[in-house]
């Protein structure tokens, strides 16, 4: 494993058992076994150590959208709530949006996660045979995001259960309006 992979998974096992606060540059270079200059030379900030984190959980979401994409077998429900984000990377986005009011230059780099992951939701709905219109990718998108951040919130059976049931009920409702617009 390369050095700065090294850094980003000790940067995300820290946010997985410790939460946001466990995320300093020191802490990281000790869980991943490096001093903290070597760990500045790759991230020279604790901001750009989370984006790095960031991009990496949300590449790991997109890769297994993608691994879904044609998996049409399943019902639709079911392969989002294959792919809706643990809680480590909701934590990440959380602190990122945090890390961005002291920074704002980061919110570009938001802006372009939002993006990725947006599209990523529109070709996964496209590939059940929906099109989402942009408002309705929007819609899940953030009805994604809301359960999940939800679910962190509370962290129970019941709170997981109501992902997948928000989920269920969300793509039931996608689908009904597919079969209600007259086909061009």
């Amino acid at each position: 494993m390369s050095t700065r992979n090294k850094i980003l998974a000790a940067g995300v096992d820290l946010l997985q058992t410790q939460g946001i606060a466990a995320l300093t540059q020191p802490r990281v270079a000790k869980t991943a076994g490096l001093t903290q200059g070597h760990l500045t030379y790759y991230f020279p900030t604790r901001n750009a150590l989370l984006l790095a984190i960031a991009e990496a959980a949300i590449e790991h979401t997109l890769g297994a959208l993608r691994q879904h994409h044609d998996d049409v077998a399943q019902p639709l429900g079911a392969r989002i709530n294959a792919i809706v984000p643990p809680l480590a990377t909701v934590r990440i986005m959380l602190g990122l949006i945090v890390a961005a009011d002291e920074e704002p230059a980061l919110r570009d780099a938001l802006d372009g996660l939002i993006r990725r992951v947006r599209q990523g939701v529109t070709s996964l709905l496209g590939s059940h045979g929906l099109t989402p219109t942009p408002e309705q990718s929007l819609v899940a998108h953030a009805t994604f995001i809301g359960l999940s951040i939800m679910n962190l919130a509370r962290q129970s059976d019941a709170s997981a259960a109501e992902v997948t049931t928000g989920v269920t009920e969300l793509t039931r409702l996608l689908s009904a309006d597919a079969m209600q617009r007259p086909v061009p």
